[in-house]
């Protein structure tokens, strides 16, 4: 028999939630994805890096005459960038002093006082920030960061002296250093190495080998990037309370802990006397005769541990401070007598105490080797359920589940010795086991099981030609289930969903929840919901902000000035789009700022881009703006090396009247018009053969007599 209970070298927490079935993006636009953002995936590195150029620059433009260290700014924004919510804007005081006083003190590879301007840097940064409009409207206040900065600041240069603080990789450059040695050059890095391996280098033993042992549990490695979460929608409390009323949890514990009193006898072995457990069964209802693993079957039982709803429901009580034993007896807990009233609290007590193997209900005697996997890694399994389950738009076939699960069984177990009988058997058996553990969750009021016809996203990744999302065998399985018509689904309640967003946002990952941008400032709102809202939660979020800030006429004059004063004409033309396309009769509005001073370039943009602008409607001015306003968007999102590569193409007398006339055309972006004009100058070697304007003709120029062929 195969050690199926020996885990693998990695752990099970290293591997990727359940693997995916196209989870919709947070994004909401194709054209979004061009804009000047705060948010990457990790493997959109070319955005990436052109982004963090770009606000290096900028920040650098604004600070003036502030002595600006570019590496400084970097290590911050790759510090946001590779973590486990990759919101580059998002900064709390928590952040600060782990960026300060544990991730700069690991990673960088510097003395104390080449890193002096780190903490200013970040600051500098920071301020940066709030004051364009990226910072992320969830962070904490500048006023509380800055705070944080001059704290951590004043430890900053112990914390980066002290070789304890390093990692592994500095640990050996900064004694290569030391030794006088650039770890640069190869050659001598790898004569330092050989001195090393032959004990010719001092270097204090103990403190690698705290190092080495702290990389061994944490790691020096970045952090896992998390599975970004679309936003939800919840109800009131007074909505969620009243639905916790109902569930059958609060009732059970609440009649136990009212059983239990002043207290219940137990048996030596600390278990309810059989009698007693007899009694409760019969008042929490939680019996069934035919299947123990369903209920609890009372009929011929020897031990109250041989009735595992009853047993696991006490161990909950315990878990959440509701009842515990004093002298061999099993009594209310007096002080938490508040938490048994508040219906909202107790399920939310209970549910935070989960996942546990108690969950996993087992029968009595003999039972297969299997049934021991699923609740020896449920604290991994069933977390990673839930987040799945978490803001999905449609309720999710549980068979996709089970193979995800069984998936991941695969990765946590030694399985590869079964063969193909035994591991079908096993499969199955686990899958039982899983399916009983959705339904004791949904009678916990965590999820609701239904029935009905699968959304037709859930067999789209399934086609024999697409991405081997699931091994051939499972995909087989589940293209006949999914295709056969009524299959079993299952949804998060909202109840759930507030516990699972909060268990989130402790982790450090961003769980959007509609509402919470009420008070946030207009080029925050704007940002995120370009960011990471949906359409619709998008239309919600706005219509809640514009409740708050005295209506739509005065809200929309608030939000068009975050607009104009935006320095990213990218990220300006993203967040006018989406608040066009979240108000009422968007379009009319839209014409209504073609003139506008600020944002008529972008306007154009955008009517031009949907049809509703033919561009033989544009004057002569607007034609010429058009073209400097896709100029100056290549170099927001390409860097000034694509404008240069766009460069290529035009003669030279050519190129230098359509560079002239751009930079003299009147576009109000000064910032993107003066960078445009130092590349300008550096190259006037002409334009790309495929240039970034994109189908927009020319204007006429009646300056020079003829309109000019494109």
């Amino acid at each position: 028999m195969p050690a199926f209970r020996r885990f693998k070298d990695q752990p099970y927490s290293d591997y990727p939630e359940l693997p995916s079935f196209g989870t919709p993006s947070a994004t909401c636009s194709e054209d979004r994805e061009t804009a000047m953002r705060t948010y990457f995936e990790l493997e959109d590195t070319d955005a990436f890096e052109a982004a963090k150029a770009l606000l290096i620059r900028r920040c650098a433009a604004w600070a003036e005459h502030e002595d600006v260290d570019p590496v400084a700014l970097e290590a911050a924004l790759e510090f946001r960038h590779y973590s486990v919510d990759g919101r580059l804007g998002y900064w709390t005081t928590g952040l600060v002093e782990e960026f300060l006083l544990s991730h700069t003190p690991r990673t960088l590879s510097a003395t104390p006082e080449d890193s002096a301007h780190v903490p200013e840097g970040l600051r500098l940064l920071l301020r940066y920030l709030h004051a364009t409009g990226l910072a992320d409207p969830t962070g904490d206040p500048l006023a509380g960061l800055e705070a944080a900065v001059t704290k951590a600041g004043a430890e900053f240069a112990a914390a980066m002296a002290d070789e304890r603080n390093f990692g592994v990789s500095k640990f050996w450059v900064m004694n290569a250093f030391r030794h006088g040695i650039d770890p640069a050059d190869e050659t001598a890095m790898e004569s330092f190495v050989n001195e090393v391996r032959e004990g010719r280098v001092d270097y204090d033993d103990e403190v690698l080998s705290e190092i080495a042992a702290r990389h061994v549990l944490a790691g020096d490695s970045r952090p896992e990037r998390a599975m970004a979460q679309l936003p939800v929608s919840l109800p009131p409390d007074a909505e969620l309370a009243a639905a916790a009323e109902q569930t059958p949890v609060v009732t059970w514990l609440r009649t136990l802990v009212e059983w239990a009193g002043n207290g219940r006898a137990l048996t030596p072995t600390g278990n309810l006397k059989l009698a007693d457990a007899r009694e409760l069964v019969t008042l929490l209802d939680t019996g069934d005769e035919l299947d123990p693993r369903i209920g609890d079957r009372t009929y011929r039982t020897q031990s109250s541990a041989d009735l595992p709803v009853l047993a696991s429901l006490v161990e909950l009580a315990k878990k959440i401070r509701v009842v515990r034993v004093i002298k061999g007896k099993l009594v209310r807990v007096e002080k938490n007598a508040r938490l048994l009233r508040e219906g909202l609290a107790l399920w939310t007590a209970a549910f935070d105490a989960l996942p546990s193997s108690d969950l996993v209900r087992r029968g009595r005697g003999w039972v297969p080797e299997y049934t021991f996997m699923l609740g020896s890694i449920i604290d991994e399994v069933l977390p990673d359920v839930l987040n799945t389950l978490y803001s999905f738009p449609e309720p999710i076939p549980v068979v996709r589940l089970e193979e995800s699960v069984w998936l991941s069984f695969g990765e946590a177990f030694y399985l590869d010795e079964l063969d193909e009988t035994t591991e079908t058997a096993w499969r199955e058996g686990v899958l039982a086991d899983l399916r009983r553990l959705f339904t004791t969750l949904a009678d916990f009021g965590a999820v609701k099981l239904t029935t009905g016809d699968p959304d037709p996203i859930f067999g789209a990744d399934l086609g024999r030609d697409g991405p081997d999302v699931f091994p051939p065998d499972a995909a087989d399985r589940l293209r006949s289930t999914l295709s056969a018509g009524a299959v079993d689904l299952m949804t998060l309640t909202p109840l759930a969903a507030r516990a699972v967003r909060t268990r989130l946002v402790e982790a450090g990952r961003h769980a959007p929840l509609v509402g919470e941008l009420s008070n946030a400032e207009p080029a925050g709102l704007l940002g995120a919901l370009t960011e990471h809202y949906t359409p619709e939660t998008a239309e919600a979020e706005l219509a809640g902000w514009l409740d708050t800030h005295g209506g739509l006429e005065r809200g929309l004059s608030l939000l068009l000035d975050a607009i104009r004063n935006c320095p990213f004409r990218s990220r300006a033309g993203a967040t006018l789009d989406v608040l066009t396309q979240a108000i009422p009769d968007g379009s009319t509005f839209l014409r209504g700022l073609r003139q506008d001073r600020q944002l008529g370039p972008i306007v154009v943009q955008i009517l031009v881009g949907n049809g509703e602008l033919a561009v033989e409607e544009l004057s002569d001015e607007e034609r010429l703006c058009a073209m400097a306003e896709q100029f100056i968007l290549l170099l927001e999102v390409g860097g000034p090396d694509a404008i240069a590569d766009a460069l290529a193409a035009i003669p030279p007398d050519e190129a230098r009247s359509l560079t002239a006339e751009l930079l003299a055309c009147g576009h109000p972006d000064e910032p993107g018009i003066a960078e445009l004009r130092e590349i300008f100058t550096k190259r006037r070697s002409g334009l790309a053969t495929v240039h970034p304007l994109a189908g927009m003709p020319r204007p006429s120029r009646k300056v020079r007599g003829k309109r000019k062929s494109r």
